[in-house]
């Protein structure tokens, strides 16, 4: 008989420990507050994140009509990029319909090369759900990132800016949702 309760409360304690360590909390409200995915650096490894960029917005159609259907012009306008982890690199991809071009220094000379990624160490820091992407072809590059413990999308907030207009950079956002 005192086997059997050990054995019984040890099963008891091992359940309740799997059950809560997953679950969402649940506030008095009966809010749910889903559990964040990444809660560590290793939380990354072997994710796989995309993001769609639709330049088909504020095109007028109409005028496109006779020569290509919209639906098709849309299709080729909507661009999707993808963010992957591995264990050392996040490594961004283009769609396969866009030419990603490296500029290399040779000695005195520049060439330029194909690329169809672009490969960066990460850091991740799950207490302020930020992190950082530096290198990839350009060496001295820190692209920061927030993971949004909500949504599980990686958010990286990019200004753009001619060259000598730095004043005028405009805000531009990537949002990467998780692909499972």
């Amino acid at each position: 008989m005192k086997k059997n309760i050990i054995f019984a409360a040890v099963a008891a304690v091992a359940l309740a420990f799997t059950a809560c360590t997953e679950e969402p909390i649940i506030d008095n409200g009966g809010n749910v507050t889903p559990t964040p995915r990444v809660k560590t650096t290793a939380d990354l490894i072997g994710t796989n994140w995309e993001y769609t960029l639709d330049l088909s917005a504020g095109i007028d159609y109409s005028e496109l009509a006779d020569c290509m259907d919209s639906t098709d012009l849309a299709a080729m306008l909507s661009l999707t990029f993808g963010l992957n982890f591995d264990a050392d690199y996040a490594h961004l991809t283009f769609p396969e319909d866009v030419i990603g071009l490296n500029v290399v220094e040779d000695g005195d000379n520049y060439t330029v090369e194909e690329i169809q990624e672009m490969a960066y160490t990460y850091t991740y820091d799950a207490s302020t759900t930020s992190g950082t992407l530096t290198g990839g072809n350009l060496d001295d590059i820190v692209v920061p990132f927030t993971y949004n413990t909500t949504t599980d999308q990686i958010t990286i907030d990019l200004m753009i800016a001619d060259e000598g207009d730095e004043a005028n950079a405009m805000p531009f956002q990537l949002v990467f949702s998780r692909v499972e």
